[in-house]
């Protein structure tokens, strides 16, 4: 059976999107998960998810790098990130045990394969936490990733960049469940939406499957029981405008 890679970022503690895609992914046959950062902030299930990805990880059916969400669980980003974001990690570090912590300050901040790139933000300066949204942004991703294909997150919408024949890096909007031919001769950077925060007016979870040997990209959405996950948020007691965001997908 050929690799299937299921791609999910910006999961953000959110366990209800969390078992929707796993559900998903298993039915469309993916063999292996990558999980491109921020397992937590923003919603109420952050020890669950890191557990969940540990265990997945530790029985290699996974990697994982670290996202700038993950990274203030340990380090003072009360400067970098706005008030609702901030509330969270607060809150999000009172939740975890030392094994939690751990596993994030663990993970790397990129993953490089042989033709294939993993990072949450982008392949350039990957600490800085750069946003992929448009063409420059991608040629510099690309350019220091050196692969034929790289994958990110943190931009929480879905969008592919491809190489056209002068080099520049033109953006494409996929359309969920139609398969693109992503051929290696070219350089592309697919941005796989968040699974747990969407933020493009639609708020079902995103993620993709890219399969290697068929050089095919598939992005999904899967809906799932937000109105939960956002009444879990609420019970926290965390920012109201995180529990909206959760059921408008904006």
């Amino acid at each position: 059976m050929s690799e299937r890679i299921g791609l999910f970022a910006d999961l953000h503690s959110n366990l209800e999107a969390f078992e929707a895609c796993m559900a998903k992914a298993e039915e469309l046959g993916v063999t292996r998960m990558v999980f491109l950062g921020d397992i937590v902030g923003y919603n109420a299930d952050p020890a669950v998810l890191i557990e969940r990805i540990a265990d997945l990880v530790s029985s290699k059916k996974a990697i994982a790098v670290v996202g700038n969400h993950d990274e203030a669980v340990f380090k003072d980003y009360r400067l970098q990130m706005n008030a609702s974001a901030n509330a969270a990690i607060e809150w999000t570090k009172t939740q975890l045990q030392d094994n939690h912590v751990q596993f994030l300050k663990e993970l790397p901040l990129i993953i490089k394969e042989e033709k294939i790139c993993f990072v949450h933000a982008s392949a350039h300066n990957p600490s800085d936490w750069n946003y992929v949204t448009d063409s420059m942004s991608a040629w510099r991703c690309v350019q220091n990733s050196g692969k034929s294909y790289t994958f990110v997150g943190h931009a929480h919408e879905q969008a592919l960049f491809y190489q056209s024949a002068v080099g520049k890096l033109i953006r494409f909007a996929p359309h969920p469940g139609d398969e693109i031919p992503v051929l290696q001769h070219r350089q592309w950077v697919g941005v796989v939406g968040s699974l747990g925060q969407p933020r493009d007016g639609n708020p079902e979870a995103c993620f993709a499957v890219f399969e290697p040997d068929s050089e095919a990209l598939t992005f999904h959405r899967v809906p799932y029981d937000w109105f939960t996950a956002a009444e879990k948020v609420r019970r926290a007691g965390l920012p109201e405008d995180l529990a909206n965001r959760l059921i408008t997908g904006r």
